[in-house]
């Protein structure tokens, strides 16, 4: 999809371990067994803070030296005086605190590693993708837009495999976005191109294809896109617009030519021309980002689409009733990278508080020389299930994959090793940039956990995956909450949920099609999963949020 209105950073060590300051924690992957991403799990987690970093110490001083160890309830605990807001709005003079030149180097050195698994198992083709791009005609067109889209927006080369991308001189172009006299006319690249200039940032991403009707020569295809720009205002919001356009195309497969005659786009939601509804919900400046604004960028948020009409609710049989406290909103289909395991540690464990290790694909380097522009993206959603003839649950992450990220016909996948052993209990890792001393607990869960020093250390997770889906539209129901996805407190939420929304309101809940139980999950919003365009996942932003803003959400999938 082209459109005209689009005119508008850290895994650093070969260990996988969190950063915090009082507000704020940073989770990256490890690279182990000769820089390959071990097993991910959150065992191994340090937590750390730097008690000096000036720039007039001795350079000779080993960073690690620097780091002391405290205990993490502390870090979260809002006392008004710990809360680093209330010293460093924003938290920037930590950020730079933590800052070790050592660490961005080793970041180099993970983003140079090189799998050594077979090229299908390490790579994920987007248009080789049958649920994505049913056929022919629609592979082909959306393969040849979207390489036509990133020649203007990242100068990607010419690949002699994919059909060319040209535009009638007489070309029909029905849109909501609005058009540049001086930048084409109906031409709805030459807009984009003239687009490109005015936002600090714009990214087109072609999702999926389908082709309506065709003929011999001729064909009409659906394609979904997302559009993500940076505003050029003084806190770079981050505005995300979802939606469909229908394209008619000639195919020539004799000169490997796409001609497009005719594009009509329509905007997700029920009110499909409405672009200035559209943008300013996301244009105001969000507090918690603009809290947060020292250590990473505004996310790009999912989009959710709560003002619904009847179509929308059509199979759900439901009606919310004015006394119901949830919020109830329709989610476009997105691009996602969903990684799992099965757990055996319950709740103690706390494994789904944070992503797990090996849905990483890159590392991030977010200051020094060096430093890398990533996209931050928001909420991860975590579900638990329980695994039919095993013990244990099923935990998956889906995280929604930024535009400028989806754009590449091909996305890197993880390397994962299963089996393989954690190397630290009984040896000594070299790699460990900071290590507890003899009289310092080591903390060996995620970022939230405060498990004791004489806690069992946890069993390793098993059956570890991650792949990329086309996230089908949903239909959910969600309660806002303060606390994490393993909280005692989850397991009541959802019994009220259930009871408001299926029992009370009449929704049909989705029921999982192998334990034919209703589907739940957890939106973790004070977390921001980190992309860059080369490679991919490579930092996740655990950021404080004070109680009483229950930033967080407990949800149900409902039919749609």
């Amino acid at each position: 999809m082209a459109c005209s209105f689009i005119s508008a950073s850290l895994p650093l060590v070969l260990l996988l371990a969190t950063l915090s300051s009082t507000c704020w924690s940073l989770q990256i992957p490890s690279a182990r067994h000769g820089h390959r991403i071990s097993p991910g799990h959150i065992r191994s987690s340090v937590m750390r803070h730097m008690s000096s970093n000036n720039d007039g110490d001795d350079p000779s001083t080993d960073s690690s030296t620097k780091v002391k160890f405290f205990e993490l309830d502390d870090a979260f605990e809002d006392d008004g005086e710990n809360v680093v807001g209330t010293k460093f709005f924003g938290g920037n003079t930590i950020k730079e605190e933590l800052y070790i030149p050592e660490e961005e180097e080793m970041a180099l050195e993970l983003q140079k590693v090189k799998p050594k698994q077979t090229k299908e198992d390490s790579e994920y083709n987007r248009f080789q993708d049958a649920n994505a791009f049913g056929d022919d005609l629609a592979r082909r067109a959306g393969e040849a837009l979207q390489l036509a889209i990133n020649k203007i927006l990242y100068d990607d080369s010419t690949d002699d495999s994919v059909a060319t991308w040209k535009e009638n001189p007489s070309i029909v172009w029905e849109t909501a976005f609005p058009k540049a006299n001086n930048a084409g006319g109906n031409s709805p690249l030459m807009e984009m191109k003239a687009s490109k200039d005015f936002y600090n940032k714009l990214d087109v991403a072609i999702l999926s294809a389908k082709t309506i009707e065709s003929t011999a020569d001729t064909g009409v295809v659906e394609v979904r896109w997302d559009v993500g720009a940076v505003w050029p205002n003084p806190w770079e919001s981050r505005v995300l617009l979802t939606g469909t356009s229908l394209l008619n195309v000639r195919d020539d497969k004799d000169n490997n030519i796409i001609t497009l005659l005719k594009q009509v786009d329509k905007l997700d939601g029920n009110k499909p021309s409405d672009i200035v509804g559209s943008l300013t919900s996301q244009l105001s400046p969000r507090f918690w980002d603009v809290y947060h604004i020292g250590m990473s960028p505004s996310a790009e948020r999912d989009p959710r689409l709560t003002n619904l009409s009847p179509s929308q609710l059509s199979t759900s049989r439901g009606n919310k009733g004015l006394l119901s406290s949830y919020t109830l909103s329709h989610l476009p289909p997105r691009l996602v990278t969903e990684p799992s395991l099965v757990d055996t540690n319950g709740r103690f464990g706390r494994t789904a508080q944070a992503l797990p290790n090996h849905g990483f694909t890159t590392a991030i380097k977010t200051m020094g020389p060096n430093k890398e522009e990533f996209v931050p993206v928001s909420p991860i959603e975590v579900s638990i299930s329980k695994v039919d003839g095993q013990d244990g649950s099923l935990i998956k992450w889906t995280v929604p994959v930024p535009p400028e990220f989806a754009s590449k016909a091909v996305l890197p996948l993880p390397v994962i090793e299963e089996g393989e052993d954690d190397e630290q209990d009984n040896t000594s890792n070299d790699d460990a940039l900071a290590t507890s001393s003899a009289n310092t607990p080591s903390k060996t869960s995620s970022p939230y956990s405060s498990r004791g020093p004489n806690t069992p250390a946890p069993e390793d997770p098993q059956s570890l995956k991650c792949n990329y889906s086309l996230r089908p539209p949903r239909l959910v129901a969600t309660l806002s909450y303060a606390g994490n996805p393993q909280d005692e407190e989850v397991t009541e939420l959802r019994r009220q949920l259930y009871q408001q929304v299926v029992e009370n309101d009449g929704f049909k809940p989705k029921l999982d099609p192998e334990t034919k139980r209703p589907v739940f999950f957890f939106w973790m919003n004070d977390a921001k999963a980190c992309f860059t365009r080369a490679g991919g996942l490579g930092m996740a932003v655990y950021e404080w949020r004070a109680d009483w803003a229950k930033t967080n959400e407990i949800g149900i999938e409902l039919e749609c």
